[in-house]
């Protein structure tokens, strides 16, 4: 079996590209450092180690539970310093007295301003203020392009991790019931589909597991699996908490705000 087998087709590019940095990394004993990666191109690229001899990769995206990383593929003997993963934290301060913006405000901005989206990690919203974690080699365009989201005005300035909170994950909690684990009535259940509708999206590729595409609408959920539905939101099952009298299953999710 080709280790091309394990992975989806449309994953085969980034897989072939990442085999590509390993052995490379893995000849000249040297560190390569990747653009930003999602949670499942950081699982392949973990992965792939198997297939090279005594290369490691660290991830980092600025702060503890990071979505979006950095990676330092790297001899198992070198160890790579934080600043090496050149990441800077930009503060974005503007006036919302009349549109609150939102993480897809912000992103939306970003690649409007011609960034592609590997040049970016998280981007944090809350209490706080909003936030964005880039590349530091794209740190001073964003803070010159980026002066207006929608028609609010921006400014971009840069923070010192040293004085960053990390926000916490924001959870809204749900109790559902099901029929079973299966994905489709689960995310029936969860945005108010029909079993006939929820199908619809899966089959179409617009449904992520743990970010992974799942299409097949009987996939069995488990406990602490992140599912999104593109143009609905992300939820993750906290718990499966038993059956009810009727026999159906009692779940609680978390919709992430």
């Amino acid at each position: 079996m080709s280790v091309y087998d394990h992975f989806r087709k449309e994953e085969l590019p980034f897989v072939e590209r990442a085999l590509e940095m390993l052995t490379l990394v893995e000849r000249k004993q040297a560190m390569r450092l990747t653009d930003f990666l999602d949670p499942r191109q950081a699982a392949i690229l973990k992965s792939l180690t198997s297939q090279v001899q005594d290369v490691s990769v660290t991830a980092n995206g600025g702060y503890e539970g990071a979505e979006r990383v950095r990676v330092m593929l790297h001899p198992d003997y070198l160890t790579p310093e934080a600043e090496e993963f050149r990441l800077t934290l930009l503060h974005i301060a503007a006036d919302q007295r009349f549109k609150r913006l939102e993480h897809r405000d912000v992103m939306g901005a970003l690649l409007n301003a011609g960034l592609k989206r590997e040049k970016f990690g998280d981007m944090i919203v809350d209490e706080s203020g909003l936030f964005a974690v880039v590349a530091e080699e794209v740190a001073d365009f964003v803070r010159v392009q980026v002066t207006h989201i929608h028609r609010t005005p921006v400014s971009f300035e840069k923070v010192e991790w040293a004085s960053f909170q990390a926000p916490s994950e924001r959870l809204t909690e749900k109790t559902i019931t099901v029929p079973s684990p299966r994905v489709d009535a689960v995310i029936g259940e969860v945005y108010h589909l029909s079993r006939a509708k929820a199908v619809i999206p899966i089959r179409a590729g617009r449904l992520k597991v743990n970010w992974k595409v799942v299409d097949d609408p009987s996939y069995q959920l488990e406990t602490g699996d992140m599912v999104s539905l593109a143009g609905f939101g992300r939820f993750k099952l906290l718990e499966v908490a038993g059956a009810t009298r009727s026999g159906r299953l009692r779940m609680n999710v978390g919709l992430v705000t």
